[in-house]
């Protein structure tokens, strides 16, 4: 899926120190901008993976090519009405203090640069509700007609609000139409709009995946001359082309350099280009086709005629542009090297750095235990309940005839109620010293897995009552494509939920019959269990 980076475009250090740049955006009927140095890049949605007990606001976790980050939902965080996902949703990367996050927003409208004349202080009150200690202030354009609420991007990450708080907002704004969210589709083109040598050039934004700042690049030996070489991105070969040389320019050095990382065919390139502009929506009717004296060229795809024609953008077509098979051999080749490299350097190293994890299914996602927490793997056996025990304490087994209490994960992580089937299974684990069975959908697999391929969990994924600390990485398979949430089994219940279970152990220890009722698989009804009495 296609995708956009808007990594800190042109700064603009040469205009004015008192103008800054805002990437604006839309939720709900609300207009909002965050200064463009806390921007990253702005994505499609990516497959999200859920996170149990998060809070409310965290949609989940993703692969951004091979990094992990947390996913916030902006009209949560905001205290906002949900709605449905569409083509224009978005996700902006933003960076603090070395940090990513994604926040996904309605949609991305454009990036303009303001006059902090034009900024006032938040309003106390504003018109959708959103919460104003998110908020840094207001910019006020077109006098006053059009308003954007500046957040404050620091405060969204890491202020934690109560569950309680965000369900009374939420509710309070429920009569609003889903469809007034909605913005209306508009005959027009999304373009990524940059600048090399004197003219200004443009993507559809469809084709592009992302835009990065211009690093040191590794030459290739007899390539063509309009191949730079390649940099490695999260991993990942790229192969960089000038695009001075490829429209017939000299090579230059500008301080303003950016790689617009574009996917044509299947495949990722790297344009280096003078500058980026901006992201705009051009009306169809303000595009023509490619004039009759270039249409011999197939580097120009059309004309984008704005300002009553004193801006032209002349938007590029790719497959006119880049010759893929000349490319793809180049990363082919470089990648065989780097795996040989990698073979030699597994087999120095050993296994030192390797872990072990047995990974089982719940629900739609992957989890897994380091192994050497793990005693024994079971089919669920006959079930004991247990009443007035906790809603994840489904009951107790028999096991070679020890009495095992049974922890449902998936109670424990408030996911819907699931009927045991032939692949349920209970992993046998030691908590606090009883032997404790977890009840899982299925097991997959034991998997090897290198400690650099497990990543800690993201803090806000952990803030405030979410009680995820039985969280202790997540790991990534097959570059980041499958991720396993990595749990810890000492972490899974707080000091007071082991006590409880301790109780229950020790209570059915104390009494025979009891146990004699559970070899048999017979619900207790009203017994004397030690000190507690347990009834239907």
């Amino acid at each position: 899926m296609a995708q956009l980076t808007t990594a800190k475009l042109n700064t603009g250090e040469s205009r004015d120190i008192d103008e800054r740049q805002l990437v604006c955006f839309k939720l709900a009927d609300e207009e909002f901008g965050v200064d463009i140095n806390t921007i990253r890049e702005i994505v499609r949605v990516p497959e999200i993976t859920y996170i149990p007990r998060a809070p409310n606001y965290v949609r989940g976790i993703a692969n951004l090519r091979g990094n992990v980050l947390p996913i916030i939902d902006g009209r949560r965080r905001l205290f906002l009405p949900d709605v449905d996902l569409t083509e224009r949703t978005r996700v902006l990367i933003l960076d603090i203090n070395g940090i990513s996050t994604g926040i996904l927003v309605d949609a991305v409208s454009e990036v303009m640069r303001v006059s902090a004349s034009d900024e006032d202080p938040p309003p106390a009150v504003t018109q959708g509700g959103v919460d104003n200690s998110f908020l840094n202030g207001v910019v006020k354009l077109n006098q006053g007609k059009r308003l954007i609420l500046t957040i404050r991007p620091e405060e969204v990450l890491n202020i934690d609000v109560s569950e309680s708080k965000q369900k009374e907002r939420t509710e309070a704004l429920s009569t609003t139409s889903e469809s007034e969210a909605k913005t209306q589709q508009i005959d027009e083109r999304q373009l990524v709009s940059f600048v090399v040598g004197d003219e200004e050039y443009a993507f559809d934004i469809g084709v592009v995946k992302e835009i990065l700042r211009l690093t040191e690049i590794t030459a290739v030996p007899n390539a063509p001359a309009h191949v730079r070489g390649l940099i490695t991105v999260r991993n990942v070969l790229l192969p960089i082309l000038n695009l001075r040389t490829m429209l017939n320019m000299e090579e230059t050095d500008a301080e303003d350099q950016r790689v617009l990382v574009v996917e044509i065919n299947g495949f990722t390139v790297g344009l280096m280009v003078d500058r980026v502009n901006e992201v705009l929506r051009v009306p169809i009717s303000l595009i023509d086709a490619t004039p009759q004296l270039a249409s011999n060229t197939n580097e120009i795809e059309s004309v984008a005629q704005l300002n009553d024609g004193k801006r032209l953008i002349l938007i590029l077509n790719l497959n006119g542009l880049i010759d893929i098979s000349q490319v793809s051999s180049l990363v082919d080749q470089k990648e065989t090297e780097q795996s040989e490299t990698q073979q030699v350097k597994s087999a120095q190293n050993g296994n030192i750095d390797e872990k072990q994890l047995v990974t089982f299914k719940l629900e739609d996602e992957e989890y897994g235990f380091e192994i050497t927490e793990v005693q024994e793997i079971n089919r669920l056996g006959d079930v004991t309940r247990m009443p007035k025990a906790p809603d994840y304490v489904s009951g107790v087994t028999n096991l070679r005839g020890q009495v095992v209490p049974l922890i449902n994960l998936r109670q424990r992580f408030l996911l819907s109620k699931k009927e045991t089937d032939d692949r349920t299974r209970i992993i046998i684990v030691d908590l606090n010293g009883n032997r404790t069975g977890i009840i899982v959908d299925q097991v997959n697999e034991v998997l090897r897995l290198s400690s650099s391929d497990i990543e800690p969990t993201p803090q806000i994924v952990t803030s405030g009552d979410a009680h995820t600390e039985f969280m202790t990485g997540i790991c990534k398979v097959d570059n980041g494509k499958r991720m396993i949430l990595l749990l810890d089994t000492e972490k899974l219940l707080t000091v007071s939920e082991k006590k409880v279970l301790e109780n229950l152990s020790n209570a059915k220890s104390d009494n025979s019959d009891f146990k004699k009722d559970v070899k048999k698989g017979v619900p207790p009804t009203k017994k004397k269990l030690g000190k507690m009495t347990i009834a239907e």
